[in-house]
């Protein structure tokens, strides 16, 4: 080998410094990995504020519109045999809202003289609607299918409420404080104490007797101001049961807290559960039917009757929601009736989260 070629021939790595380059650029991904993910959360967390402020102009162009916002919930039952399974029709916020988000086409496609359950409306209902579901939500479809065969019996329901492929939605309305929650509160000093009404109250009416009495919904009714009362919360991840974020799974369905939750958990945004939520609260576990944990403990927007039994005073175990529930970390998104998004930290102090829930309490409500 000539010296001119030795001074020229290339030199390759040695295997030490191949290593090293290796372990540099593992760092280098271990450093900036946590950022993109970081940074990907950030873009769904603003992505879901962006959703509830899209929901709050709908709602205020609603009441612009009517002179009140839409009744929560409404289902018109019937004492015999008419309508779907004894359900004559069925409404909800997140339905009577479509107009204002741009989809009144699906709106007019919804059979107003028919129920969410009744097969005409099952194209309506299977829609997604992007404005109601929050990206950092895991799920592996945009739809979800239940069926209630718990509901038979209840009123005059002869068949199972089914609901396939239905658009989902990770928000609900929210409508009351339960008495027994303000008297774990306050430690039973106000062993009387009533449950506390929220921005309003929707409800069921049977044919023959007198129609439901509105409660709320008008901006008169919010005497508390607009500025400190929540209308919509994020409640995410329905029909699936999570703790803390990790998903439970029924074992004994439907009388364990996961099976309960798969059919009464209103997950979809045309079921007339999803305007009917009242805050009991949970253990920091994410278990129980009640509690001081009331933001990403649970998802559970009702509770078993067993769970119950002995202590609901309402006689409804639907009426004991966990609270709020979202997958961004420290806290969740709530919607005022002003129109403003705030994000509620997962320590909020739980006086100032019912004075936010409760429309005409009279609390005073500091920063949140």
């Amino acid at each position: 080998m000539t010296r001119l070629a030795a001074l020229t021939r290339k030199r390759g790595f040695t295997l030490i410094e191949l290593m090293v380059v290796i372990a540099i650029i593992a760092l280098l991904i271990a450093l900036l990995l946590p950022a993109v993910m970081q940074a990907r959360e950030t873009a769904r967390k603003t992505r879901c504020r962006f959703n509830l402020k899209q929901i709050g102009l709908a709602m205020s162009n609603y009441e612009s519109s009517c002179a009140r916002f839409p009744i929560p919930v409404y289902a018109s039952l019937w004492n015999g045999n008419a309508g779907y399974s004894g359900i004559l029709t069925t409404t909800v916020w997140s339905l009577a809202i479509l107009p204002q988000l741009d989809h009144a086409n699906t709106f007019e496609l919804y059979n107003q003289n028919l129920s969410a359950f009744d097969p005409e409306n099952a194209t309506a209902g299977q829609v997604v609607v992007n404005d109601y579901l929050c990206p950092s939500t895991p799920r592996s479809s945009n739809t979800i299918s239940y069926t209630n065969s718990l509901a038979i019996g209840s009123y005059s329901q002869t068949l199972p409420l089914t609901l396939t492929n239905a658009g989902a939605i990770d928000y609900i309305s929210t409508n009351a404080v339960q008495d027994v929650f303000i008297r774990y509160l306050t430690q039973n000093e106000r062993a009387n104490a009533v449950g506390l009404e929220g921005w309003a109250f929707g409800g069921n009416s049977v044919s023959g007797s007198a129609n439901l009495t509105l409660n709320g919904g008008s901006v008169a009714d919010i005497t508390d101001g607009t500025s400190h009362t929540i209308m919509i919360g994020e409640l995410a991840g329905r029909n699936a049961l999570y703790y803390t974020g990790n998903r439970r799974q029924t074992s004994s369905f439907p009388l364990d807290d996961a099976g309960w939750q798969s059919v009464w958990s209103g997950g979809a945004w045309v079921d007339p559960l999803n305007g009917e939520w009242s805050v009991t609260g949970r253990n920091r576990d994410g278990s129980g039917a009640f509690g001081p944990c009331t933001i990403n403990c649970s998802n559970a927007r009702s509770s078993t009757p067993a769970a119950t039994s002995g202590l609901d005073s309402s006689g409804n175990p639907e009426q004991w929601g966990a609270g709020l529930y979202a997958f961004h970390t420290g806290g969740a998104h709530v919607l005022l009736c002003d129109g403003s998004v705030r994000f509620l930290n997962s320590d909020i102090d739980n006086f100032t989260l019912v004075g936010l829930i409760s429309r005409h309490g009279g609390e005073v409500v500091g920063n949140f």
